[in-house]
Parts: C-alpha cells; structure tokens; sequence
C-alpha cells in the first residue's frame, strides 16, 4: 500500500527507513525536510526519488550511502534505484537581486559580540510587527544561531512550500534560522563557500513573501557572511548596534564603513545598554561610560537612534523566549521608539526614490 498526497508518492513499507535518513550535518531526517517526492517497492528492487538538491559531492555521496542502506536493511532488497537530480543551472545574475514580495531588507549589525545585536533585532521585529508592518527576521549569524530560542521555537522545524522552505512562525514573525536545522549545542564547521551558499539560499530559496519588512541578524565582524548578504539583496537601510564602550565603538565604526563600502543606507547607530536602572534605588548606572555615540553618530554622518538600557528584564524574558515589546510594556518603550524611527526612515526612503 501507499501513502499518496498531492505531491508525494511514497510506499509505507519504505516511508520507516526513510525517517532513519539524516541529511549530512543536520538534525532533521529527509522525510522531514520534505526531500522524497516517491518511493516505490518494484519486485525485488526500491526507486526512492528526491527532489533537486544542491548540495557538494560529499553530501550527495553520504545520502545516497544512507538512503541505500537503510532501504536494503529494512527490505531485504537486492537494488536501490536512486534518483537525485542536480538542481537546473542558476542563471547569471548581475548585482543584488530583491526578494520577490519582500518591500524592504533591514541588516541589524555590530562590530563585535556581546552588545546585545540579537535582542535587539528581536525586539525591533516585533516592534515593527506592532506598527501594522508584516514582518519577517532571519537570523544570519550561523555559527552562533540564537533567534529560536529568543523567539520560543526551538523545536519548531520549517516545511516546505513548493519548491521552497516554509519559514517557521513565531510571535507573528516569519523566522528562519540555521538553528532551527541543527542539534542544540551542535558547532557548524562551515568554512567561506559552503557560508555564502547557505546565506544565498535563506535570502532567496526561503517562502518570506508577502513582507513589509524583512529584518536580518547578521553575525559580528564583517565576514563572509555580510559581505555575500550585500552582494545578495538590496539593503533598504542597515541598523548598526553598540555600547557606549571605546572597543565597541571603535567595531561600530568599522561596520558603518562596511555598508557605505557597497553603497548600502545606514539608518543610523543604536546605544545599546546605555545604563543601567537600579531597581531597588532607582539610581542611574553607566556601566559601559556614557555620552560617546551621540557625537560618534555626527562625526560619522549616520543618525543616532537613542539609547536602550541593559534591563535584566529584557533577558530574562530572552531566555524565556518572549520579546520583551509584547511582555512588558514599560521595557517595550525604547524598542517602539526605535522601530517607528526605522519605519518613518524607510518610508521616507521609498518617497524619495519614487521622486
């Protein structure tokens, strides 16, 4: 007998062994992953057919290893027709191309770790979702993947949508992420092509359409990974974040410079964990110094978004996986404020190119 829907075909006698299949460095078996379009017992032979894969040798040679194996161990047969076409050719592109249904590309960036990037980019997704935009956050920093768990999806898995993946929904975001992909606590050993191939594939073999606003967590540094993200996509206008603390702000810099290099809008530069409250007290700590990015901001020509306090709400409400903009209104305030900043900048973007 055999399990059909519109689109799969597969024999439920091959469909248990096929869950066995794990592609090569992720989590999720190809049933899962929606990779096998048929699977046929024929006599003494199974034809187990998967869709385009574009993937290097190595792993195409792993998964037919796998897929043979385990077909041969659970029914006894005596051949394994394997059938994994190499995706068409991609057509020659010139310069960034945008993402069809997407209005605007919004990279949140630093200059180095640990200033609250992440956070941050949640927050502001969420505060732009709470304006009336639809909006979409991809978390490019691959090798340290946390919007999952920020956002309370840790075990959501995407599906598929035609010919593309099915981002994850969360907090009425679209989310994709490598971590979504990956086992907890898993390292990705990626070195540069295998990188700028799988931020080329979730920009565009990702299902984002429709959205106002697409928001992407970038990695700290100006790596591979944000190089091949402007190469990718227009950018609509970069957020770059940092503290108050000279070393931070000398990265922040060096971020700026990155996006005006490839001809990219900076929205401007936030001051994250500006100071610290004291709850008890109500006092004002500037634990990271003070007054530095304001003036940074002029020197540099780019905006100054305000600052965001280091709130120990903020992360604990992270860990939980709730964006602070919808489970706590007081902290929500600096979010909102930068997300309507965002948005009137991007709007009065598009004005001028319609001029």
């Amino acid at each position: 007998m055999s399990h059909k829907d519109d689109e799969f075909s597969i024999d439920q006698e091959l469909e248990a062994p096929l869950k066995t299949v794990r592609y090569p460095g992720f989590d999720l078996n190809i049933m899962a992953m929606e990779l096998v379009t048929e699977a046929k017992l024929a006599g003494n032979k199974a034809v187990v057919k998967l869709r385009p894969v574009a993937a290097p040798p190595q792993v195409r040679e792993q998964l037919e290893k796998d897929i043979s194996a385990a077909v041969r161990k659970a029914t006894g047969v005596a051949e394994v027709e394997l059938h994994l076409p190499q995706p068409a050719p991609a057509k020659e592109r010139r310069g960034p191309q945008p993402i069809p249904g997407v209005k605007w590309v919004v990279p949140v960036a630093s200059g180095k770790g640990g200033v609250g990037k992440s956070t941050l980019a949640v927050n502001l997704a969420v505060g732009l979702k709470a304006l009336g935009l639809s909006v979409g956050i991809l978390d490019l920093d691959l090798y340290g993947p946390s919007i999952p768990l920020m956002l309370g999806a840790s075990q959501a898995r995407p599906g598929a949508a035609g010919d593309k993946i099915a981002p994850v929904e969360a907090h009425g975001l679209k989310v994709m992420s490598v971590g979504f992909l990956i086992k907890s606590g898993q390292a990705l050993i990626w070195r540069g092509p295998l990188v700028m191939k799988a931020v080329r594939q979730l920009l565009h073999e990702v299902a984002w359409a429709p959205l106002d606003v697409l928001v992407l967590d970038l990695p700290p540094g100006t790596g591979d990974v944000q190089i091949t993200m402007a190469q990718e996509v227009p950018i609509s206008g970069a957020v770059v974040v940092t503290t108050p603390q000279d070393v931070a702000l000398l990265d922040a810099v060096k971020g700026v410079d990155m996006f005006k290099s490839v001809g990219a809008p900076v929205l401007g530069i936030v001051e994250n964990m500006s100071y610290f409250a004291c709850p008890d007290c109500g006092s004002r700590h500037e634990i990271f110094g003070h007054g530095s990015v304001e003036p940074l901001c002029a020197r540099l020509g780019v905006p100054y978004l305000g600052e965001i306090p280091l709130d120990p709400v903020v992360r604990r409400l992270a860990d939980e996986g709730r964006p602070a903009v919808e489970a706590a209104p007081e902290q929500a305030k600096p979010y909102l404020d930068l997300a309507r900043q965002v948005l009137a900048s991007l709007q009065q973007g598009a004005r001028a190119e319609v001029h």
